[in-house]
């Protein structure tokens, strides 16, 4: 039996597509043991999924000089340490880091043991982490197409869960979730803890868009207070802190409105959904914003800075829910995602774990 080591910890736009690596890869008969930072939250799902997970103590770089930099030197030390070993017990056959900090050590590890090792990079420019392991001799994928057209690696998409391969019909997503199965729908989310100036835009924007129902989720703790905001713009909407079957969410909008990490991009595309794509200004390298510039020039999203929500969603959203021209609006912008050149949902899991594969003796 083959091994692999998957490092995927940190946040979960990292760990998903990691897990749906793993996972693909132990279907096909391998062994994965996955690298999650300590008390790292996702480990409850390793054991319900049987994969080993391997916890290590450290946490991301610190953007700014001071005394946290020698905690991170000191953690990252101890953390080579524990790859190193845990490499000579395990013997893997490959390594995989999905970006984010745990990348780095663990190719740095499989280096020195001469693993052969790969990198996932979901977003359109690499990460400090990615672009470090680079030099170390792994070879490249990316998710998106890269904002560089010259650099190097080879465009698979990233991995998405399978319930999120098809869209479902709409007024079946609709009803699933107890919203008029005929009416226009907008979602609005922002991630797992919300997006607070999204959530502060949308109920005086939606104003311009009379007879349109709207499921925003809201973010852990948020949503509360996202309900009054639309009561007090008298705007009906469905507001839930967030909701396990985005499969429903996805296939009940016409239109959405959300952030651009990397994992909401590939469930879009996957999806063909149309968007407004709002980057998360403080995201690192602003990597959101080169992402929702790869949407913007497919055509298939509008990008909107967060500094400019208030002026411009109102008419974003006219312009994509009014009537029969709104509707071939959007048909358009959901026929644009062909020209990404992403493989489908299906084929992005399959080609990239048979690349993986190839790589390994």
């Amino acid at each position: 039996m083959k091994r692999v080591v998957i490092a995927a910890g940190g946040t979960g736009g990292h760990f998903y597509p990691g897990l749906v690596t793993a996972q693909a890869l132990k279907a096909r008969g391998w062994e994965p043991l996955m690298v999650v930072r300590e008390n790292d939250p996702a480990r409850a799902t390793l054991e319900r999924e049987g994969i080993a997970a391997l916890p290590v103590d450290l946490r991301g770089l610190p953007r700014r000089p001071g005394a946290e930099l020698f905690s991170f030197a000191a953690r990252l030390v101890a953390c080579l340490g524990t790859l190193s070993r845990a490499l000579k017990a395990f013997n893997p056959d490959l390594a995989v880091g999905m970006g984010g900090y745990l990348t780095f050590p663990l190719i740095w590890a499989a280096r020195r043991r001469g693993v052969p090792r790969a990198i996932h990079e979901s977003n359109a420019v690499l990460g400090l982490a990615n672009a470090v392991s680079l030099h170390l001799g792994a070879a490249m994928f990316w998710g998106l197409p890269p904002a560089d057209a010259s650099a190097p690696g080879v465009v698979v998409g990233t991995p998405i869960r399978s319930a999120l391969w098809a869209r479902r019909p709409a007024g079946e997503a609709r009803l699933a979730l107890g919203l008029d199965p005929l009416r226009p729908t907008v979602l609005v989310f922002g991630g797992s803890q919300g997006a607070a100036r999204i959530n502060a835009a949308l109920p005086e924007a939606l104003k311009a868009v009379p007879g349109t129902q709207i499921l925003h989720l809201a973010g852990l703790g948020k949503a509360a207070a996202a309900a009054a905001a639309y009561r007090a713009a008298g705007v009906a909407a469905e507001v839930r802190e967030y909701l396990e079957d985005m499969s429903a969410a996805y296939g009940a909008a016409d239109v959405v409105v959300c952030r651009s990490g990397a994992s909401t991009l590939a469930e879009l595309a996957a999806q063909r959904v149309p968007a407004i794509l709002v980057p998360y200004p403080h995201a690192a390298a602003d990597h959101q914003d080169a992402n929702a510039r790869v949407l913007e020039r497919a055509g298939t999203a509008l990008r909107l800075p967060e500094a400019e929500l208030r002026a411009r969603l109102a008419p974003a959203l006219a312009e994509l829910l009014a009537g029969e021209s709104g509707r071939a609006r959007r048909e358009t912008m959901a026929s644009r995602y062909a020209t990404l050149g992403l493989p489908a949902a299906d084929a992005t899991v399959t080609g990239f774990v048979t690349a993986l594969e190839r790589m390994s003796p």
